[in-house]
């Protein structure tokens, strides 16, 4: 398997959107998120992924095809003491399960480096355990907090898993 990233440009906003609303999918199994009238979830904002330089869209690909995506932001879109955030981390289903996502997040990591947070829905276990896992096997010390937000547009409230830690730029 060849994981690579690359960043998402202006271009590509089409498929960009298409992917991230297959992650809305996935994810409104733990948010509770509901269609939009015309069968669509809402990708409030998402389009400034493709046009502000403090974030950080990539494609994630394998043997050259496009298997999902992973987005990092930096200031001013993350909290005061943080450098960058995970934002999201999506993989088509299929693709699921094999390391790949791993491997991504390692690419990410060997660009960018400094105090990194990284959050999950609570009830999103398969997120909860794929993170503690990466954590565990690449030995990084995370401080782990929990607490409560509303979701715009999404009745409940949410619990969500938070760890920060350091993270050094590998060559």
């Amino acid at each position: 398997m060849n994981v690579q990233i690359t960043r998402i440009d202006k271009s590509q906003k089409e498929l960009f959107l298409n992917l991230y609303n297959l992650y809305l999918y996935d994810l409104s199994e733990f948010s509770g998120e509901d269609l939009l009238k015309e069968g669509k979830f809402d990708p409030t904002n998402t389009y400034l992924y493709l046009e502000r330089a403090e974030l950080h869209p990539f494609f994630i690909l394998d043997e050259g095809k496009v298997i999902g995506f992973v987005l990092v932001c930096s200031p001013p879109y993350v909290d005061e003491d943080i450098d960058f955030t995970v934002q999201e981390l999506f993989l088509v289903k299929k693709y699921r399960g094999q390391g790949l996502a791993a491997q991504a997040v390692d690419l990410v990591f060997a660009q960018f480096q400094g105090r990194f947070k990284v959050e999950q829905l609570a009830n999103n276990r398969s997120a909860v355990s794929f993170w503690k896992k990466y954590y565990e096997q690449h030995h990084i010390e995370y401080v782990e907090s929990e607490y409560s937000i509303e979701i715009e547009n999404i009745a409940g409230s949410h619990r969500i898993l938070s760890q920060t830690f350091v993270r050094a730029r590998t060559n």
